[in-house]
């Protein structure tokens, strides 16, 4: 079992390391944000601060602030009703006859993100495609289905035994997902039930369980996937009773069946020009689409000869789009090389007359490539480089494009009902926009009022200050606030390269090798990952791990001291036991008391009672700061500042700073402290902090 911890440790230290070398993109996002560490201040019992006051102002601003954010919730809401709103409009449009560009002409009246609008417009394509097909979301059909032993495992009494065990859940379980295969020794008996469900052979389930090769799952899907099981000849004879969709086509093509199957299938499919329902975030019309998305060539002109074509709709998609989009690709849109079936399939429907969307279609001003893509298709496009390829650039310039950019537009709104419906609901969506400004606008006037910048804020001071002061600009950010000091060392964690080679003296902790693991650290330097790893072992448990600590021959100080605020007063009673030692810094230089603070009152007394050192002259905030700013954000004095004033004696402006943002806003707790020690009292006009501090 410690062997599993261990492993699990190492691999969740080596994740946290990865996590710390990406960009802070919260930092980025915080844009109006106070820091997140101020919270309702603690007025329980307590008068209520008379109107007018600063602490009045803040608590009614964050009254304010939380109903926003309530509003907030319910306006996410509520903008994913309309985004359904428009598709059920779509749904009753294409039902009426309107056609799929005629929709895609008014995409700018909506004011939705182009992408957006097409794929709501796709949802709608396929919303209304299932209301002409029998699709059940409940696992009670495939209980009754005869056959249902084609698939791996299954019985018609182990899927009733599931259902009485899912219970109310049979129909979707939340997070429930299972993908199941088909059984590579069925019985033919088994296939040929498959074709007695009668009422229900084209009954498509759409539930948490999946089967591997198919969208959905049918008598029909089960019979087509497993033709391979038969000879052609028993194939044709075996379907010649029954009827087919379009769907089970789909699903032949897709999974590479042989096309004397598909064709003998064909024949079984009344609507052959109807829409399969291929991909659930894709929308091909037809199942020539399909066949070109495979560059099945003979197919496409079988099923040319019976009527049924490639889309050629300039403004939505070609055929050519989508043998484009499906082309095998290098990485960055980049082409792979191509085989003959991929220049057969191009050339047959350049021949055709098909056209393929383009994003440059007069060629790029720098004639460096040709980009191609469709909107309305899911998959990504390509993109061709005029010096890197330039046999391919050779081939596909000559292909007609037709230009994404000139398609037509509807600017302003008509008297149809399409305009009008989009007018409506870009109104709709304005004011819950505004809704948001407003909440957006109490959080800059809350950040006014306690004159706290964000994080955003924070570390833009950092950078301007680095780039100003060049190689004492820690110094300078100190004097300005030393939060801003941890939040450059935060900076540079996330810029710590992570050594992710194979490592002996993991792979010892591991398994539990410690005396190679000793071995090695007395002889070789430690990598700042494997300290790390090591220094985790160390605090979950320091008996077993004091020794390799200890015997390293150069001992690297851990990233962070960070893991030490988790744990209670007893487990640093027993690292004291084991003789770790608590003087220890991090890679910046931080203390324990940074985490103890975190922790309790409790420890951080026990690190005074052993008389562990801490310097609060040196960069970053110290303990004096960190209790400060707990009593401001409780509205209470904290127990931690007589501890804190034993520990720091000078001073300093950030300290002071912090006194006069209690006295601006908790004058009563103000009062308090100056009765510790009257030499906190702020001079007259002194600035508040702007930086509240994050554990950074």
């Amino acid at each position: 079992m410690k062997k599993l911890l261990i492993g699990l440790i190492i691999i969740a230290a080596l994740a946290v390391y990865l996590f710390k070398t990406q960009p802070n993109t919260a930092a980025v996002e915080q844009n109006n944000v106070a820091a997140p560490n101020v919270t309702e201040p603690n007025l329980v019992n307590k008068k209520q601060p008379a109107e007018g006051t600063p602490l009045r102002i803040v608590i009614d601003l964050k009254k304010d602030i939380r109903l926003c954010r309530d509003q907030s919730q319910q306006q996410h809401i509520k903008i994913n009703n309309l985004n359904q709103s428009l598709v059920s409009f779509f749904v009753i449009e294409l039902k009426k006859g309107t056609l799929v560009p005629t929709l895609l002409k008014y995409a700018n009246l909506s004011e939705i993100y182009k992408r957006q609008y097409i794929a709501l417009l796709r949802d709608a394509i396929v919303a209304e495609q299932k209301q002409q097909l029998n699709i059940t979301s409940s696992l009670n059909e495939l209980a009754n289905w005869q056959g249902i032993e084609a698939i791996k495992g299954f019985t018609n009494d182990k899927v009733k035994e599931m259902i009485q065990q899912l219970g109310d859940n049979k129909h979707s379980p939340p997070g429930l997902s299972m993908s199941v295969p088909l059984d590579e020794n069925v019985q033919k008996e088994t296939l040929y039930a498959l074709l007695n469900n009668t009422d229900t052979f084209t009954t498509y389930s759409k539930t948490f369980i999946k089967l591997e090769g198919s969208e959905v799952i049918s008598p029909a899907t089960l019979f087509v996937l497993n033709a391979n099981k038969f000879t052609p000849k028993e194939f044709e004879q075996a379907i010649s009773s029954n009827q087919f969709t379009v769907n089970e086509v789909a699903t032949a093509i897709k999974n590479n069946i042989p096309n004397e199957y598909i064709l003998a299938l064909i024949k079984q499919v009344p609507a052959l020009n109807a829409m399969p329902l291929y991909e659930e975030k894709s929308v091909l019309y037809n199942v020539a689409d399909i066949a070109v998305s495979q560059f099945n060539l003979p197919l496409v002109k079988a099923l040319q000869q019976l009527g049924v074509t490639p889309t050629n709709q300039p403004g939505l998609f070609t055929g050519l789009d989508v043998a484009i989009v499906n082309l095998p690709k290098s990485g960055n849109l980049t082409l792979a090389p191509l085989d003959a079936k991929h220049t057969q399939m191009l050339n047959y429907l350049t021949e055709q007359g098909y056209k393929a969307h383009s994003g440059n279609a007069n060629d790029d001003p720098n004639n460096k490539g040709v980009f191609f893509v469709s909107d309305f298709i899911y998959q990504q496009g390509a993109y061709i480089n005029a010096q890197k390829n330039p046999e391919q650039y050779a081939y596909f310039n000559s292909i007609g494009k037709i230009d994404n950019t000139t398609m037509p537009q509807v600017s302003d709104p008509d008297n149809s009902d399409v305009a009008r419906f989009l007018v409506n609901l870009k109104q709709q969506k304005k004011d819950l926009d505004n809704n948001r400004q407003n909440c957006e606008l109490l959080q800059q006037q809350l950040s006014d009022t306690e004159q706290l910048h964000s994080t955003m804020q924070a570390y833009n001071t950092v950078l301007e200050v680095k780039k100003e002061h060049g190689n004492n600009f820690e110094y300078v950010l100190q004097e300005q606030d030393p939060v801003l000091v941890n939040y450059w060392w935060s900076m540079l964690s996330n810029q710590l390269s992570n050594d992710r080679s194979h490592s002996d003296f993991s792979e010892y902790l591991s398994k539990e090798n410690y005396q190679k693991a000793y071995e090695y650290s007395l002889s070789t330097p430690l990598t700042q990952t494997e300290t790390d790893t090591l220094f985790t072992l160390l605090l979950l448990e320091p008996r077993d791990f004091i020794t390799i600590w200890e015997s390293r021959i150069e001992p690297k100080p851990p990233s962070d001291l960070a893991r030490l605020s988790r744990f209670p007063l007893e487990h640093w009673q027993k690292l004291k036991q084991a003789g770790f030692d608590f003087s220890i810094t991090d890679m910046f230089g931080r203390d324990v008391y940074i985490q103890a603070i975190f922790a309790s009152n409790d420890i951080v007394q026990f690190l005074i009672d052993n008389k562990i050192p801490t310097v609060p002259s040196k960069l970053g905030v110290d303990i004096l700061d960190l209790a400060l700013e707990q009593s401001y954000t409780k509205g209470e004095l904290t127990p931690m500042i007589p501890l804190a004033l034993q520990l720091v004696e000078k001073f300093e402006p950030n300290h002071l700073a912090r006194v006069a943002r209690l006295k601006m806003f908790y004058p009563a707790i103000y009062q308090q402290l100056i009765q510790l020690n009257p030499a906190l009292k702020p001079a007259q006009g002194t600035e508040l902090n702007h930086y509240m501090f994050d554990n950074h």
